[in-house]
């Protein structure tokens, strides 16, 4: 009897692809026959996108949005389908204008539920989000480009202004002044998630490019005080240990210390991890404190040590799998 049932739900398995790839290929020659309609083109993305066949569906809606005229993107039905694939390279004239058109496009009014208060509501466009599914309301098809765009750009920005590491040291992007200078007028332009942020990173890298030290370190207390979102302890860090590098004045250097002690202990008061010691090691022989300098040296190469095997630990426990 068993037997009989799985040999039953593997035809059935098996029909059901049968079926799926038919609709496919039939999806394929109508899309072959009506590339430039936008219903045609949005079927056919979606049939491959459940097949899991999204570079294909990349590859379609990148080949419509060639053949378009940038203004197309002000059809929603092609603003929808460009999101995804399309809205994804911030030097391109489409991600510009999809900011644009975000602005001044008619989205329908989003139908509240009864009851729902606007901290639930926004916890409800989130967990949407979340799940890389639009809602059925558009104000949450509006969110999910919000949100692509918004995490577009600023990837863009964290590439071309946060430093990274090279053989245990932190190294600045090369300075870029074109891309620099589209990325602050993509910023400026629409109203976008985390902007403030993002323009935070691209006026700290203009000033610590152009040696001004002060101006970093007050751009960065600002943001502190503010709590602002996408500043994390790391990206401080890396930022005041390329700069600890060219610290000659005196009173910078104890400004700077201040501010770092002042993060650690409030990071540290609110359960971060952030490894401010390494720097603190920098800025205390900076000031001639040895003592202080060695302290906090031990206490960051521990936290690095313990840091480190965790990840292994954690390696070879997915790598066991």
């Amino acid at each position: 009897m068993l037997r009989k049932t799985i040999v039953t739900l593997v035809c059935v398995g098996c029909c059901v692809a049968a079926s799926a790839q038919t609709s496919l290929e039939s999806l394929k020659e109508k899309y072959e026959a009506n590339k430039r309609d936008i219903e045609v083109v949005k079927e056919y993305v979606e049939a491959l996108e459940k097949a899991k066949k999204g570079k294909e569906a990349e590859r379609v809606t990148k080949e419509y949005m060639s053949r378009c005229p940038v203004l197309q993107v002000e059809d929603k039905d092609t603003y929808l389908l460009l999101n995804k694939y399309v809205f994804a390279d911030p030097y391109s004239n489409v991600f510009e204008y999809g900011i644009y058109a975000m602005k001044k496009m008619k989205w329908d009014r989003e139908d509240i539920p009864a009851g729902e208060d606007k901290a639930t509501r926004l916890e409800r466009l989130f967990r949407s989000l979340g799940s890389g599914v639009s809602g059925d309301n558009e104000i949450d098809k509006r969110y999910e480009v919000l949100m692509a765009l918004s995490r577009n750009l600023n990837k863009e920005i964290d590439k071309q202004c946060e430093p990274y590491l090279q053989d245990k040291q932190y190294v600045l992007p090369l300075y870029d002044s074109l891309k620099l200078e589209r990325l602050t007028y993509l910023v400026n332009k629409g109203q976008l998630l985390g902007q403030d942020a993002m323009r935070l990173k691209l006026a700290v890298n203009k000033a610590l490019h152009a040696g001004n030290n002060v101006q970093v370190v007050r751009d960065l207390e600002v943001a502190a005080n503010l709590n602002m979102t996408g500043v994390r302890g790391n990206y401080i860090v890396a930022i005041l240990t390329v700069l600890s590098e060219g610290i000659l004045d005196k009173e910078l250097i104890n400004n700077t210390l201040s501010f770092v002690l002042r993060q650690r202990d409030q990071e540290e008061a609110a359960g971060g991890s952030t490894n401010y010691y390494d720097l603190l090691s920098r800025l205390y022989t900076l000031v001639g404190d040895k003592d202080n300098a060695d302290k906090y040296k031990k206490i960051g190469d521990a936290m690095e040590a313990e840091r480190m095997e965790r990840y292994k630990e954690l390696f070879e426990a997915t790598g066991s799998n």
